[in-house]
């Protein structure tokens, strides 16, 4: 599937893209769009208009990625799944992009498991992509007032990131998406949280969003519900914020390794549903592709080989934190609560995220914490839905198939994911092993699920 991808001037099609289809950034009055706020953002939470070159490419090639990725139907693919996107895409840093073409569409393969194909164009100086307020802006941040970016969802591995960097004493912006407005509220509410605990520390929430309408080209396309290349646009908005700081200003990506890592559940999970982007060998990848660039902001996630339980376990003697753990949402669909008559967002209780969360705080009694299905019984699974039930059943049936093998085998799967060193191999087996551990003591109050997994059942 060829895209081209026009900024914010309209440019010819070359002869080959002449039947591509157009996503259009920033071209008025044009179909095709791919919106995005981050521009008013940048001014009105950051004080500037626009940013480097090198950066404001980063974006614009983040959006286009996540544009293909998001309205390209996998149905179009020959397997049903792996696409063959062809993007054309215009930067201003033409000979630096170009020296990474070859390193970019390996690292994006990866990240979707598609076979990507990237071709930049020189773009005009004039096409810049910044925010058009007539009155200057006075710039309000900067290494006195700020030392660090952090991703900020409003889960809990965010907020444990959050609640440890400012325990350290770091000024921190954290970036979050604004995928549902009462989704950001609870982000404002969390970030505001931390006034009580940290008073005197520098700290700002700066949310964006980002959408992508059907290209110009075609009558009929249905749109992909998988997006693991969502997760890149969130490191490029955010590498833009850390670079207005200043150089050097470090991004964090807190999440736990059992995520990370991210082992299908079951064979017929393979696919690419969930993200990778902080797998180890991804983050390599896109740390050395930033180096080469000249983009001197390194993305860490100090959390790689950590579970998420032990995440949690750093804070649990703190009041300030667990006030609020009940506030942060894992889930998957936090927004179908209003199908249940719920104004607000809420843990489901029954998807992945939200089971690996209630195996996490095992060692914690949390004020508040609810969920909207009880789903650590048998009896949910005879009742609950299809669509309710499978994760559970598949979590289930993964922790059967690991209980079962032996580290050989575990060590196989683990180097599977991609390119790690021995060292990782090693630290994501322990992790790994750990995180089966917590979700049969979870799972362990109920004796039917416990001859699921195909283990017996130990009475307390």
């Amino acid at each position: 599937m060829k895209i081209w991808i026009n900024k914010c001037i309209e440019n010819e099609k070359s002869t080959y893209f002449n039947d591509a289809l157009t996503f259009n950034l920033s071209v008025p009055g044009r179909g095709g769009l791919i919106a995005s706020n981050i521009r008013d953002g940048w001014y009105r939470k950051l004080g500037i208009q626009s940013v480097s070159p090198i950066c404001e490419d980063l974006y614009i090639l983040a959006l286009s990625i996540f544009a293909a990725d998001k309205r390209i139907s996998r149905s179009s693919a020959t397997d049903g799944w792996t696409r063959k996107l062809h993007l054309s895409i215009p930067v201003i840093e033409y000979i630096r992009w170009n020296s990474v073409r070859t390193d970019l569409e390996k690292m994006f393969s990866f990240l979707s498991g598609d076979i990507w194909t990237i071709d930049f164009r020189e773009c005009e100086p004039t096409n810049r992509y910044q925010d058009n307020h007539k009155k200057p802006p006075i710039k309000l941040v900067s290494p006195e007032t700020y030392d660090a970016v952090s991703l900020f969802s409003g889960g809990l591995d965010s907020y444990c990131g959050a609640y440890e960097l400012l325990s350290q004493g770091k000024k921190v912006v954290f970036v979050g998406f604004k995928e549902f407005g009462k989704l950001e509220q609870i982000q404002n509410e969390i970030v505001n949280h931390f006034d009580k605990s940290f008073p005197e520390t520098s700290k700002m929430l700066f949310t964006f969003t980002a959408k992508a309408y059907k290209p110009l080209g075609i009558e009929k396309l249905p749109a992909e519900n998988t997006s693991r290349s969502r997760s890149f646009l969130f490191l490029a908005a955010a590498i833009c914020v850390a670079e207005a700081i200043g150089v050097n200003t470090p991004v964090y990506i807190p999440e736990n390794g059992f995520i990370g890592l991210n082992l299908p559940l079951t064979p017929g999970r393979k696919g690419s549903c969930s993200t990778r982007t902080t797998h180890p060998y991804f983050l390599k990848m896109l740390n050395q592709i930033l180096l080469q660039l000249g983009i001197n902001h390194e993305i860490i996630n100090p959390y790689a080989f950590m579970t998420k339980r032990e995440m949690i376990q750093q804070h649990k003697d703190s009041a300030g934190f667990l006030d609020c753990v009940f506030k942060t949402i894992s889930c998957s669909h936090p927004c179908n609560t209003r199908w249940h008559g719920k104004s607000l967002p809420e843990n489901c209780g029954y998807c992945y995220p939200c089971l690996i969360r209630q195996s996490s705080l095992l060692d914690l009694t949390v004020p508040n914490e609810h969920y909207t299905f009880d789903a650590l019984s048998y009896d949910y699974i005879v009742h609950a839905t299809n669509s309710r039930r499978s994760d559970l059943v598949d979590l289930l049936s993964s922790i059967s198939t690991a209980v079962k093998s032996d580290d050989q085998a575990l060590l196989k799967r683990i180097k599977q994911t991609g390119q790690l060193s021995k060292e990782e191999v090693i630290a994501f087996l322990r992790l790994y092993k750990a995180t089966i551990n917590d979700l049969l003591e979870l799972f362990s109050r109920d004796k039917d699920l416990m001859r699921m997994i195909g283990m017996e059942y130990a009475p307390n």
